[in-house]
C-alpha cells in the first residue's frame, strides 16, 4: 500500500515540512556516515529559517488552546484527562523556551561562517575551508554529535508540538474505499467545514501517483502513470480517501 500525504492551507503544509526537518535531523545524528556532519549543519541551518519564526510559537500555542477547547467539550475520560494533561505541557513548554529568531549565532563563529559557507553554489566544502578541515579532525564523532545536539535542543518544545498536532491531524482522517476506472476522482467538499489535509492510499499501486488539485468546494484527484507513456489506467484503481482537519 502507497501512502500520501496532500496539505490543503500554507499552515498543515509548514507543520508537514517542519516535521519533516526534524525526523531527517534525528536520522542525521544516527547515522555514522563520514560526511553526516556536512547534512547536519544544513539541516541546522533550515530548522533556523523555519522553526524559529516567533509567528511559529504563538500559532503553535493557539492550535494547542483550540485542541483543548475541543477535548474540554468531551466526556471527562481518562483518555481525555491525559490528552489535556500533554496539552497543557506542550504549551508550557513552548512558553519557557527561548529561541532567537532567524540566524542567530552567538558567539560561534565558525556555524556563522559555515552559513556564508552555505550560500555559495557549491555548499559547504572544506576544500578552501581550513576551519571546517580542522573542526572534522579535532572532533571526534561523539562531541560533534553533542555538539549538534546542543544546538537542536532550544528547538525540542517545537519539535514536540509539532508532532504531537500532526499526530492529531492524522487520527482524525476517516479513509473511505473507492474504486475507479478511469484515472480522475473529484470530490465535493462541504465549504463551511475547515479541512486541513488529504490522504490518499493506494492499495495495490499499478504504477500510479496521484496528484491533486482543490479549491474550498472540491478535490481534484488524478491518478498519473509511471509510465509517461501511458496516457489513460489500464486497470481499475482501488484506493482510500479521507480528509482530515485540526
Amino acid at each position: 500500500m502507497m501512502r500520501y500525504e496532500f496539505p490543503l492551507n500554507e499552515k498543515t503544509r509548514k507543520f508537514l515540512r517542519l516535521e519533516e526537518i526534524f525526523l531527517k535531523a534525528d536520522s542525521q545524528l544516527a547515522s555514522r556516515m563520514q560526511f553526516i556532519s556536512y547534512n547536519l549543519f544544513e539541516t541546522l541551518l533550515n530548522l533556523m529559517a523555519t522553526a524559529s519564526r516567533s509567528d511559529l510559537k504563538i500559532e503553535l500555542i493557539q492550535e494547542i488552546e483550540r485542541q483543548r477547547g475541543k477535548v474540554d467539550k468531551l466526556a471527562s475520560t481518562k483518555k481525555n484527562t491525559l490528552i489535556l494533561l500533554q496539552l497543557k505541557k506542550l504549551r508550557n513548554m513552548l512558553e519557557k523556551s527561548s529561541i532567537k529568531p532567524g540566524f542567530y549565532f552567538g558567539t560561534d563563529k565558525f556555524l556563522q561562517e559555515i552559513k556564508a559557507r552555505s550560500d555559495s553554489p557549491f555548499g559547504i566544502l572544506s576544500t578552501d575551508f581550513p576551519e571546517m578541515q580542522l573542526w572534522l579532525q579535532k572532533q571526534t564523532p561523539e562531541s560533534r554529535r553533542a555538539y549538534f545536539k546542543d544546538k537542536f535542543l532550544p528547538f525540542e518544545s517545537i519539535k514536540l508540538s509539532i508532532n504531537y498536532l500532526n499526530d492529531i491531524l492524522r487520527k482524525s482522517t476517516i479513509m473511505n474505499r473507492h474504486k475507479i476506472t478511469n484515472d480522475r476522482y473529484d470530490v465535493k467538499l462541504d465549504s463551511t467545514q475547515k479541512n486541513d489535509l488529504v490522504v490518499v492510499e493506494i492499495l495495490k499501486s499499478p504504477g500510479l501517483i496521484p496528484t491533486l488539485s482543490s479549491n474550498k468546494y472540491a478535490i481534484n484527484i488524478n491518478f498519473n502513470s509511471i509510465n509517461k507513456s501511458i496516457n489513460k489506467n489500464s486497470r481499475p484503481v482501488n484506493f482510500k480517501l479521507g480528509v482530515a482537519s485540526f
